[in-house]
């Protein structure tokens, strides 16, 4: 796997796991009622006011993956106004995207057969092959706040008849199987009441790399291209994760920090952050390796990730997904990004890094990863452009001359 494809792919997917056992059940049905004297997980929401929608697995000893579930939004439609997710031990985290498909596929977008009927594997990256549209709702929290929330008269829509992609990540460390669950309630309102239609902030930095027994860092801008008010805000990390400082470039103090990597703080700015059109966010993650192997980016507990999450208004997709130009359609997430290095490797060196690691041929997307993480500060737009010019590149294109200008200069600098 190359970082071309990986980018324009997804920024979730990943090299696959060890693939666990798995059978499961779900869906938008009534949950079973709990057991006399067993507390339910999750009610569902009254009638008329939302919908549940739940899923349960199993897993091996000892193992760990990503499961997923298709399932389909009402009908009707949805305006999400807030979201509710609980999930029992073995579950790291949960998300629900919306995805173009009117009816539950049974193949990849590649034609790779999959069985869809119920639970399947997604190890290899929960989006990986789906053509998924956005993210809808989740929580890394099992007992704790979820992401998506808005004031009055802000909801997100769902579209009528949507099929929806469940994706859980478990870790199983006992001795025995488990029968982990999730839960996600989808708090609607009528669309009378809506005015004004949310999303969900979803960054993602891919470049991430901490050396045996050191420490690291994975840094990265995002230009914000549209007025808007971020209602909430959090973090996401592995267990490396030590420390995590979000701001907008040219304002001091930060509008979140956190030093945990799990049971993760959901920051409520109450009436809203208002982020002005031309802003740029800028997010770290900090973390300590006490390991002796590299860690790099990926969706596994050994692996590391680096995220902005938020809930926001109104809805803006070149902003949410870090696009490099808002009016193309059909554009690969995160490419509008600055990735900001914490070394001191000039963007020439740098460069010339990321060329030594395309031809090797060896290490795939964590070649490129120190290339970037171990570069000056001061050179990330120029790298970044450069990085940019190349991944974006379109089959039998030669990279000497459509990206000669960002070539020249970076290595200039």
């Amino acid at each position: 796997m190359n970082l071309r494809n990986f980018l324009l792919r997804t920024a979730i997917s990943s090299l696959t796991l060890a693939v666990p056992a798995l059978v499961g059940c779900g869906g938008s049905e009534p949950a079973e009622p709990a057991e006399p004297g067993q507390e339910e997980l999750l009610a569902p929401p009254e009638a008329g006011k939302g919908v549940q929608f739940k899923m349960v697995t199993k897993l091996d000893p000892g193992t760990e993956g990503e499961h997923c579930m298709f399932v389909k939004a009402p009908a009707e439609g949805l305006y999400v106004n807030r979201d509710e997710v609980r999930f029992t031990k073995g579950s790291h985290h949960f998300l629900l995207y919306q995805t173009t498909y009117e009816d539950i596929p049974t193949k990849k977008d590649d034609g790779t057969v999959v069985d869809t009927s119920g639970v399947f594997d997604c190890s290899d990256g929960a989006t990986n092959g789906w053509a998924v549209e956005k993210l809808i709702g989740g929580s890394q929290n099992g007992e704790g706040e979820a992401f998506l929330k808005f004031p009055e008269g802000v909801a997100m829509k769902v579209r009528p008849g949507a099929v929806l992609l469940m994706n859980a990540h478990y870790i199983n460390a006992t001795m025995n199987v488990i029968e982990p669950e999730v839960r996600i309630n989808l708090y609607s309102v009528p669309e009378a009441e809506v005015t004004t239609e949310g999303d969900v902030l979803f960054l993602y930095n891919p470049f991430i790399h901490v050396a045996p027994m050191g420490e690291g860092r994975a840094r990265m801008r995002c230009p914000v291209h549209k007025d808007i008010t971020i209602v909430n805000i959090q973090s996401h990390m592995h267990a490396r994760g030590v420390d995590y400082s979000a701001s907008l470039v040219g304002q001091a103090e930060p509008f979140y920090t956190n030093t945990e990597w799990e049971k993760v703080p959901v920051k409520d700015f109450g009436a809203g952050l208002e982020v002005k059109a031309g802003s740029w966010f800028d997010y770290h993650c900090d973390y300590s390796n006490g390991e002796m192997r590299d860690v790099y980016q990926g969706p596994r507990s050994t692996d590391e990730m680096c995220m902005l999450i938020g809930s926001y208004y109104p809805a803006e997709a070149a902003t949410a997904n870090c696009l490099a130009e808002p009016s193309v359609p059909g554009q690969p997430n995160y490419l509008g990004a600055e990735w900001v290095g914490n070394g001191k490797a000039t963007c020439a060196e740098s460069f010339s890094c990321v060329q030594q690691a395309i031809g090797s041929g060896t290490g795939g997307i964590e070649a490129w990863m120190p290339c970037v993480t171990n570069s000056d500060e001061a050179v990330a737009k120029e790298l970044s452009d450069a990085l940019r010019c190349f991944i974006r590149l379109g089959p039998g294109q030669n990279p000497a001359e459509v990206c000669k200008t960002e070539f020249e200069t970076c290595l200039a600098k």
